[in-house]
């Protein structure tokens, strides 16, 4: 009787061991999370609203100075280009549709992907109308991210500028969602003209360069570059390559922003 008892309160002791030990791995789990769910949003800074230059550029103040922001991911058709002839009504709808979205003064929040800034000093950011809770999740990017609702919306291609593009293949999946469903710009059309004149364009500077050279080399920065790259050195540092071995061979390296790994 007195074994029985002995084995008994042992195996009692062992399942007792087992459950605290389950019970610490599951609150270590639950704390790993948390500080998962942490770190994914306490790089995200919070600005206010200066004003809209068009769908996909607005301006903001952060810590108290001024700045621009380019939105990653996205292309809207041009309302304020330079370039009169570049302008059209799809811009400025597009336009339109950021200013009913944003107001001076509202509260917006800016997560970054990879880059700072382009090469025009504009800061590079994923705007959120809402401070999400997990910047991963798809329902809170679809309802809370301005970058992702003005492409299901039908107001925004999806635009894939490397290294900045973390949430491409989410983005291109809403464009085909919004395409579908002829949302916004795409019952006019006004979207898909603006990708075909642009491939156009590309095919266009492919075709004159062919059998000339393919890749770009900057002499002082030794970038190698496709010839369509949007940062092509000044023509006096250029150096012009038909193969890309014979670049690396002098020294150059590729620039991962328009040729990647």
């Amino acid at each position: 009787m007195h074994n029985k008892k002995g084995i008994f309160i042992f195996l009692w002791c062992i399942m007792l061991f087992c459950g605290c030990q389950i019970a610490a791995e599951q609150l270590e789990q639950g704390l790993s999370q948390q500080t998962e769910s942490v770190s994914q949003t306490e790089d995200i800074e919070k600005a206010e609203v200066a004003d809209v230059v068009d769908g996909d550029t607005i301006k903001v103040y952060l810590d108290g100075e001024k700045y621009t922001i380019r939105m990653i991911g996205i292309d809207t058709p041009e309302s304020v280009h330079p370039d009169q002839s570049k302008n059209t009504i799809y811009g400025q709808k597009a336009s339109e549709y950021a200013k009913e979205i944003f107001q001076e003064g509202q509260t917006v929040y800016l997560s970054k992907d990879v880059s700072d800034k382009d090469k025009y000093d504009r800061l590079l950011r994923y705007i959120w109308l809402e401070m999400p809770e997990d910047v991963n999740d798809e329902k809170e990017i679809r309802q809370k991210m301005y970058n992702a609702k003005v492409i299901l919306d039908g107001y925004a291609n999806a635009y894939q500028y490397a290294p900045d593009d973390t949430l491409y293949s989410l983005f291109l999946s809403f464009e085909t969602e919004a395409a579908n469903e002829k949302r916004g710009l795409w019952a006019e059309n006004g979207l898909n003209q603006e990708n075909i004149q642009k491939a156009e364009q590309q095919q266009q500077k492919l075709d004159a360069i062919e059998g000339e050279y393919a890749f770009i080399g900057n002499r002082n920065t030794k970038k190698l570059h496709s010839p369509l790259c949007s940062n092509l050195p000044k023509e006096e540092n250029r150096v012009y390559f038909q193969y890309m071995q014979d670049a690396i061979d002098q020294g150059y390296v590729a620039d991962k922003r328009c040729l990647g790994e």
